[in-house]
């Protein structure tokens, strides 16, 4: 079994296309080009976790249809058009708003949006993200794992460690989780 990561597909919004300059001539070929991409890399007994934004505007039909259609056990972080639509009635096999997950020994922070700070980061916890599209800069501690970034297809822990690497690293102010006290006068 491999684990993958993904966000951010919006199957069945047909303004993803245009908003993100997704090289798809409409929302069919979208849709399908999507299942196509992820079939082609998660098989039936992999994992994959979306971290949010699975479809927008799609039909309840079509929406769990596509579902149906992808390969692997899928669990979702909950992102802000998830609550709409047929998205949480579908089988997921977890729904978490945050969640912690360990891939070869590397703990994963999961969440749709990019958090500033998350628990362990100063120990080499890592935080996966979606929701800003490629528009927000990673570190080498955090990155977007939308389709609009990684090739329009789900992908694993060692595809996105090469690109953390690439990324700035944090540079946090003190070694320690310590917060000095500090007097305030009225």
């Amino acid at each position: 079994m491999t684990t993958f990561f993904t966000a951010d597909t919006h199957f069945g919004h047909t303004n993803v296309i245009g908003m993100c300059h997704r090289p798809y001539s409409n929302i069919t070929d979208h849709d399908m080009g999507l299942v196509e991409n992820w079939n082609a890399v998660v098989g039936p007994d992999d994992e994959v976790w979306h971290l949010g934004d699975f479809a927008y505007r799609a039909s309840p039909k079509w929406t769990r249809r596509l579902f149906e259609m992808l390969n692997g056990t899928k669990r979702l972080v909950v992102g802000n058009h998830d609550f709409k639509g047929e998205t949480l009635k579908l089988p997921w096999k977890s729904i978490d708003q945050l969640t912690e997950t360990t891939v070869d020994g590397q703990t994963l922070v999961l969440c749709h949006y990019s958090l500033r700070v998350w628990r362990n980061m100063r120990r080499g916890a890592v935080q996966l993200y979606g929701h800003s599209h490629g528009n927000l800069p990673g570190t080498a501690q955090s990155i977007d794992v939308g389709v609009d970034v990684m090739g329009y297809a789900p992908v694993t822990w060692p595809q996105i460690k090469a690109r953390l690497e690439l990324q700035p690293k944090l540079d946090f102010r003190d070694d320690s989780d310590v917060v000095e006290a500090i007097e305030i006068k009225p």
